[in-house]
């Protein structure tokens, strides 16, 4: 199913989440010199305009990233969420809002190198422009490799990268039953192929999907264990964003949280994420919202 369109969605707390982590996870590569490879498998637009109607309709980035950004005016913030929300302030002063692919091309390095893979036949010719987009910093942008495919094909095909250091982010619209069902295979394909990757697998919070979801990130954590068994252990971790309690309410949204998966988890990121997680919450659902950090055992 080819219908989701992450521009209505845009600046959210599932955004907030996902993008907080990856700023996280690509501060941590660039501590060294060496260059990395960064593989996004579902781009969507790349840059979402915070006035397009969609967005204004569903209200999601005003009760999500502007109201963080509102929040931290009056609250300082933890210092591991500084890189992000200085990054983001940027888009936003602009009217944008940046996606992972524009996130990774901001932080990334001439050396180092991005591929993005989106299906969608409208998305993709809209990431291709925006991707496209010349950088003030020119010949700083990274290599940039742009695929009209499945994710999970792209990672089939193209792994291992010629540069071993790197990330896998993979965030599926979840749909489907198969969104619950292929990040099993690849990942766990993936992990064999390429054993020194950090892996950081996006999922939402829906009651109705919980049952899959389990399910999802056990054998995720399986696959991925016994992938890297003959290399020590890799470090797993999930961290969760809620914005309102586990209830099968009517009036309760449909999409209660997000949460991610990182498999061979970088150094201290778990002690960032306990530090920003309670901040967010905070600031976006001070009332209702909760968090959870822990290690996948």
């Amino acid at each position: 199913m080819l219908s989701y369109r992450h521009a209505f969605h845009a600046g959210n707390h599932a955004d907030i989440l996902k993008h907080s982590c990856l700023t996280l996870i690509l501060s941590s590569l660039l501590k060294k010199d060496k260059a990395f490879t960064v593989f996004d498998t579902h781009g969507g637009g790349g840059l979402y305009q915070l006035d397009y109607q969609g967005l204004v309709h569903t209200g999601e980035a005003e009760k999500g990233i502007l109201k963080l950004l509102e929040h931290i005016s009056q609250v300082e913030p933890p210092q591991s969420l500084t890189t992000y929300l200085e990054l983001v302030k940027k888009y936003v002063t602009q009217g944008m809002y940046p996606g992972s692919p524009e996130i990774s091309k901001a932080m990334m390095r001439q050396q180092d190198k991005l591929f993005v893979a989106e299906l969608h036949n409208t998305e993709i010719e809209i990431l291709r422009g925006n991707l496209s987009i010349l950088d003030k910093r020119k010949n700083q942008t990274p290599s940039i490799s742009i695929h009209h495919e499945s994710g999970f094909s792209l990672l089939k095909s193209c792994l291992p990268p010629l540069v071993k250091r790197g990330l896998i982010l993979m965030d599926p619209s979840y749909e489907t039953d198969s969104d619950y069902e292929q990040p099993i295979r690849a990942l766990s394909q993936a992990a064999k192929k390429w054993e020194t990757a950090i892996i950081a697998l996006w999922y939402p919070l829906l009651i109705h999907r919980s049952q899959q979801l389990d399910n999802m990130l056990c054998q995720v954590a399986e696959g991925f264990s016994l992938a890297c068994r003959h290399n020590g252990d890799r470090k797993v971790i999930t961290a969760e964003l809620h914005i309102a309690p586990a209830t099968e309410d009517q009036a309760a949204p449909r999409l209660y949280g997000s949460g991610m998966m990182i498999l061979n988890c970088p150094y201290l990121l778990e002690e960032q994420l306990q530090e920003n997680l309670p901040y967010l919450v905070q600031a976006l659902a001070p009332s209702q919202g909760s968090w959870e950090a822990r290690e996948w055992s």
